[in-house]
């Protein structure tokens, strides 16, 4: 048996089909080396650009050359320009094999929308944390007479009020009406005319006034003593002026 296999071997057909059999694999292994080559496109890469602030056009002839292909999410960032790209994954001048995917993150064509907050009664410090943590922004501020310094009464937008709950786009800017702490009362402007500067400053506040600039005239050898000759704006008798809560009132004082 032995004899008849190695006699077999050694023949001219044997040879002729190991030589064809070893070309074969030969020939196999190559096609599977480049196919492997071509499937990973081994050795062609290229730098990644930097695509922030492109639009996805721009992006896709920046690289038009390396087949990389996008897939894009939106995102909206206060401050940039919709439309363009704020984001990309893998980062700028990241080695990537052509064909390669680039997730892209684009600024929102329109910005989200938001409800405007109760602020009412809130301090204006409050008010503008709470406004600012909505992604809004503060603008104007007005003031009207109220005894609340500096609480917030009402709400403006594009110089309309608005009222809590409104929808507002993310990063619109809203105006603040305030107390300005004065008081909204109107009232007749007090006659102080003879009094001595303490009397007059318990009248004046006694009237949710103000005590504005106290000006002595003349020799004064005691200013406890001295009275009120003059004042702005000035009492008239019959006249019915009034003045806001919280306005100040100047007086002249001079030793009789």
């Amino acid at each position: 048996m032995f004899k008849k296999l190695v006699a077999f071997i050694v023949t001219p057909e044997f040879r002729k089909n190991l030589l064809i059999a070893i070309v074969m694999v030969f020939f196999l292994i190559l096609i599977a080396i480049f196919s492997l080559r071509i499937f990973t496109k081994h050795g062609e890469s290229l730098t990644l650009p930097d695509l922030s602030g492109l639009t996805i056009e721009q992006a896709k002839e920046l690289v038009a050359s390396g087949s990389i292909e996008f897939k894009v999410d939106t995102v909206y960032i206060q401050g940039k320009q919709a439309g363009t790209i704020v984001q990309q994954d893998p980062d700028p001048k990241t080695e990537v094999k052509e064909g390669r995917t680039v997730y892209l993150l684009i600024q929102s064509l329109v910005p989200p929308q938001v409800k405007l907050p109760d602020l009412e009664g809130k301090t204006l410090a409050e008010a503008r944390a709470i406004i600012e943590g909505y992604g809004l922004k503060v603008g104007e501020m007005t003031y009207k007479s109220d005894i609340a310094k500096d609480v917030v009464l009402g709400i403006t937008y594009k110089g309309m009020s608005i009222s809590a709950g409104a929808g507002l786009a993310k990063g619109a800017t809203v105006g603040l009406v305030l107390g300005n702490g004065f008081g909204a009362a109107a009232i007749s402007i007090p006659d102080l005319t003879g009094l001595t500067l303490q009397e007059a400053i318990f009248t004046i506040r006694g009237n949710s006034l103000l005590l504005g600039k106290v000006t002595f005239e003349g020799p004064i050898t005691d200013s406890a003593s001295a009275k009120v000759f003059k004042q702005e704006p000035p009492a008239v008798l019959g006249d019915t002026t009034t003045i806001q809560q919280g306005s100040m009132i100047n007086i002249y004082l001079r030793q009789e």
